[in-house]
């Protein structure tokens, strides 16, 4: 998969922000160039609170593609009892995920793109917010990576909203995994979920 992400190269200028998910307050170290370094943005937002709810009984494993500064995947984790695995193409991100990794005391493996292609990383929970400026071929990519990856009965879940191009993603997850549903819609967000029945449970999209 190509690099969706050239990192910054101008002067870093870092903020702090708190989000608060199930009684928990999280603190995150954000700086420019990342995505949504005032707060959390409202499709994570929603992102989060689906797979939450879809999981009340916990998770062992997940996979958060394209982290970021790590908000999903150290939610998640703490909150699913999880251990994330948590990858990013972005050297300022991943600099980034490492100072909140340890300021919210979460167990994660941190992991580049490129490390993680070489990584036979699997997981129970695979969860991304897809960087739909990238391109629809990136995009393609990850829902392809999420089936590869996941164990069996493995859940794949995406956000996006109808404007992104949210049918034809709901269909190429269904035409990949056999199955989609629409797990939650608000204000015009969708988090679309497919499940990994077997190995060849849909045929490969282009």
């Amino acid at each position: 998969m190509s690099h969706y992400f050239t990192t910054d190269q101008t002067a870093h200028d870092y903020r702090e922000m708190d989000y608060t998910f199930e009684n928990s307050v999280y603190k995150f170290k954000t700086d420019r160039g990342v995505f949504s370094r005032e707060q959390l943005d409202y499709g994570t937002r929603v992102l989060i609170r689906g797979v939450f709810s879809d999981n009340e009984e916990g998770a062992a494993s997940l996979i958060d593609m394209g982290a970021g500064y790590g908000p999903i995947g150290i939610i998640l984790g703490e909150a699913l009892n999880a251990r994330p695995v948590m990858v990013e193409v972005n050297e300022d991100a991943l600099s980034l995920l490492h100072d909140n990794i340890a300021k919210n005391n979460v167990s994660a493996t941190i992991l580049s793109r490129e490390a993680y292609d070489q990584s036979e990383a699997e997981a129970e929970l695979y969860v991304t917010n897809p960087p739909f400026r990238a391109g629809k071929d990136v995009v393609m990519d990850i829902i392809k990576d999420g089936f590869s990856r996941l164990e069996t009965a493995g859940k794949f879940y995406m956000v996006v909203q109808k404007k992104q191009g949210m049918k034809s993603y709901k269909s190429s997850i269904e035409q990949l995994f056999g199955n989609v549903e629409v797990l939650l819609k608000d204000k015009g967000y969708y988090v679309l979920k497919g499940v990994k029945r077997h190995e060849d449970a849909g045929q490969n999209t282009n």
